[in-house]
């Protein structure tokens, strides 16, 4: 990332929920929706910000533009291809929306690491993180075509683009990994970081 360089911002919340049985996006860390969690970190490092919603009905984001999926049901990588095609500058920082503690720092270190690869990608306890990472807008036709392929994992995508890999000697000083645990399952809502969404009033 060269001094002065502005980056856009990625949403990615058009995931189906299926094992958790309840839309991750409007489940609540500390009074606050996950999406609007998400929104209110890359607005901390981004100019621009595209909130790419699957399939479901627009979620409400107050200034941010909300795209459907590419490809519908085609995980990930069809809201990815979406939110890359639909921001405005060259770098973005791409967030999952069930990572209850993004971290708007490392994404800025991150981006600090571009050198014109199509993705910077933290490493964190040994894996690969993209959904909390760094992506450039160039690689969205290659990833575009991919969506016509049979392998649709962003696994199998990163394994044929220029990647730069971080790992803790690159974020370490700044997050203890946390930015990278998702939550997925109702098991995961035990640990108290994260709660359901309330319950609508019921008519008396």
């Amino acid at each position: 990332m060269t001094a002065g360089q502005t980056l856009s911002g990625v949403i990615l919340a058009g995931g189906a929920s299926r094992r958790m049985g309840v839309d991750k996006a409007v489940l609540q860390t500390r009074g606050r929706r996950l999406v609007d969690r998400a929104a209110a970190t890359l607005a901390e490092i981004a100019d621009d910000v595209v909130c790419a919603r699957g399939n479901r009905g627009p979620l409400g984001l107050d200034g941010i533009a909300e795209v459907p999926d590419a490809v519908a049901d085609a995980g990930p990588l069809g809201g990815l291809v979406a939110g890359l095609e639909a921001v405005r500058h060259d770098l973005v920082a791409v967030l999952a929306v069930d990572l209850p503690t993004p971290n708007a720092a490392v994404l800025r270190r991150l981006a600090e690491h571009h050198d014109g690869s199509d993705a910077v990608v933290p490493i964190v306890y040994g894996r690969w993180q993209p959904l909390h990472a760094i992506w450039a807008r160039g690689a969205a036709p290659a990833l575009r075509r991919r969506l016509d392929g049979d392998d649709r994992s962003l696994a199998g995508a990163l394994r044929t683009l220029d990647i730069v890999e971080v790992g803790l000697e690159g974020w370490g000083d700044l997050d203890d990994g946390s930015f990278a645990r998702d939550v997925d399952v109702p098991a995961d809502l035990a640990m108290g970081v994260v709660t359901p969404p309330p319950e609508p009033p019921t008519s008396r």
